[in-house]
């Protein structure tokens, strides 16, 4: 392999690994001084705009993703023994921004993976609790 598909290789990894483990300051210096071109409207609309390579990297210190394990089990104690319990397992993603000096969610979603008990639990239906 020629040398420089060596060095571009490392360059394309390190851009990922150093956005990857927030480094900004690494993430950084893998850019060009001045204005860049920048194209992300297959993914958030728009066009492509140019922009210096600090704010492209003030962006991506402005938007996070959390991914959470999850368990929840709800009960309602008026519903017959052994039918007054639902659960689930799954994980969230949460996405956030920054707002102002902190950050506020601004997306939220849960991938069950697994149920168990009675579903008039989780929905608290009313009526007869075995239907």
């Amino acid at each position: 392999m020629h040398p420089d598909k060596y060095a571009l290789r490392r360059l394309t990894d390190e851009l990922f690994l150093t956005t990857d483990a927030k480094d900004w300051n690494a993430a950084r210096a893998l850019f060009a001084d001045g204005e860049i071109d920048v194209d992300m409207s297959s993914l958030a609309g728009g066009g492509p705009v140019r922009l210096t390579a600090n704010a492209l990297i003030e962006g991506f210190g402005d938007r996070a993703e959390v991914f959470a394990h999850g368990y929840a089990w709800n009960r309602v104690p008026s519903f017959p023994a052994g039918q007054d319990l639902w659960e689930t397992w799954g994980n969230y993603r949460l996405s956030a921004r920054r707002q102002g000096a902190g950050w506020c969610i601004d997306g939220f979603r849960y991938f069950s993976k697994h149920t168990r008990g009675n579903d008039a639990v989780r929905t608290h239906a009313a009526g007869d609790p075995s239907t």
